[in-house]
């Protein structure tokens, strides 16, 4: 019965977490947030992945797909059109990892993870910049 509470808990969470962005993401802090929840998502799905567990890293994508679909929206309202193609690249990657991990064969979701990855990573090279002191990741000035 515990097990039960805790996994209804989780999914309350995180469809309470998707609502709120399905309805769009208001500002900066909003895109923030969806970003960081995003980065937690394809981590989740990669150590997943790494144990072998292909539906559990196909969930953790799944999330990460919707909440994507939040940055476009964010992207597109803002008339910011570079970075909401990137977005859509994002998406459509993701969609195909979706796939490849709804399979059985680990080196193609595998694949398809690497291949998500540098789409992710050509829009954070182009658009975000990284505090020297801190360490800290922030959306390049004119992004948003």
């Amino acid at each position: 019965m515990r097990r039960f509470a805790i996994c209804a808990a989780v999914l309350v969470m995180t469809w309470a977490g998707t609502v709120g962005y399905a309805q769009g993401l208001k500002n900066e802090d909003d895109f923030d947030k969806c970003m960081k929840a995003i980065g937690g998502f394809v981590g989740a799905a990669n150590k997943a992945l790494q144990s072998g567990s292909l539906a559990d890293a196909k969930a953790e994508v799944t999330k990460a797909k919707q909440y994507m679909g939040a940055i476009e929206a964010f992207f597109k309202e803002k008339g910011k059109a570079d970075p909401q193609s990137l977005a859509a690249a994002a998406i459509a990657k993701l969609g195909a990892l979706e796939t490849a991990l709804g399979g059985t064969d680990a080196a193609a979701a595998g694949a398809a993870f690497k291949e998500a990855g540098a789409t992710c990573g050509a829009c954070h090279t182009k658009y975000r910049e990284q505090n020297p002191e801190t360490k800290a990741f922030s959306i390049k000035a004119g992004t948003l």
